[in-house]
C-alpha cells in the first residue's frame, strides 16, 4: 500500500528518505512536508482519522513536534494536504490526456480508465479522504467542490469546442456517478469486475456527452 501511495499520489514530491538525502537548501521545507504526508498515509489507513493522533504522525515521520507544527496545524491539515495533492495530480493527468487520447470518446474512456486505476492503486486512503470530503463541515469539502468545478470546466471546454453544449448538471451527475462507483469498488463492491465497471461507466459518459443534441 505504501509504495502504491508514493507512486500514485506523491510521484512528484519525493520519498520517505528525501529529507535525509537533502538536509539543506530551498527544497527542505517542501521535502519535509512531503515526508510527513507520506509517512501519515499508512497511519490514517490503519487507524482511521478519528483514532489517529499527532503523536502517531510524529512517530511515523520521525520528526519532532516542533517540526510538525512548523508545517501543519493539525492531523486534519495533513490529510487535507494529501487530498489536495491527490486531486490535483488526477486533474493534471486528465488535462494531459486531452491531446494524447485523440477523439473525444477515446479521451472520455481514457479518463475513466485512469480514474479507477488511480483510485484502486492508492486504495483505502482515497476512500477515507473521500468520506471525509463528503462532510460539509470538513475543510476537504471545499477542495472536493473545487475539483468538481475544474473537471466540469475541462469537459465543457472540450465539448463547446466541438459545438456541443450540455447542462452543467449533466456533467455534475456524471462526476457523482464516478465517485459513487469508486466508493463501491473500494468498499463492499470490491469484488465487482473492474473491466466491466470501466466499460459501463465509459459507455455512460460517451453515450451521454457525445450526442450532438444541444
Amino acid at each position: 500500500m505504501e509504495s502504491a501511495a508514493v507512486s500514485a499520489v506523491f510521484e512528484d514530491l519525493g520519498g520517505f528518505g528525501a529529507v535525509a538525502r537533502q538536509s539543506e537548501g530551498p527544497l527542505v521545507g517542501h521535502l519535509q512536508r512531503a515526508n510527513i504526508q507520506l509517512a501519515s498515509i499508512p497511519v490514517f489507513v490503519a487507524k482511521g482519522l478519528a483514532d489517529t493522533t499527532v503523536n502517531d504522525l510524529l512517530d511515523a515521520a520521525k520528526v519532532s513536534r516542533r517540526t510538525f507544527y512548523k508545517y501543519f496545524q493539525s492531523k486534519l491539515d495533513v490529510l487535507e494536504g494529501i487530498y489536495r495533492t491527490a486531486v490535483q495530480l488526477l486533474l493534471m493527468r486528465f488535462r494531459e490526456m486531452r491531446t494524447d487520447a485523440g477523439s473525444t470518446d477515446a479521451w472520455l474512456r481514457a479518463m475513466v480508465e485512469r480514474f479507477f486505476d488511480y483510485h484502486l492503486a492508492v486504495g483505502p486512503i482515497i476512500r477515507l479522504m473521500h468520506e471525509e470530503a463528503l462532510r460539509t463541515d470538513s475543510p476537504l469539502a471545499a477542495h472536493r467542490a473545487e475539483a468538481h468545478r475544474e473537471l466540469r470546466a475541462l469537459l465543457e471546454e472540450r465539448f463547446q469546442g466541438e459545438g456541443v453544449r450540455h447542462a452543467a448538471l449533466t456533467y455534475q451527475a456524471l462526476i457523482w456517478a464516478l465517485e459513487a462507483t469508486s466508493l463501491e469498488l473500494l468498499g463492499k463492491g470490491g469484488d465487482m469486475p473492474l473491466g466491466e465497471v470501466k466499460q459501463v461507466i465509459g459507455d455512460l459518459l460517451v453515450t451521454t456527452l457525445c450526442s450532438r443534441t444541444t
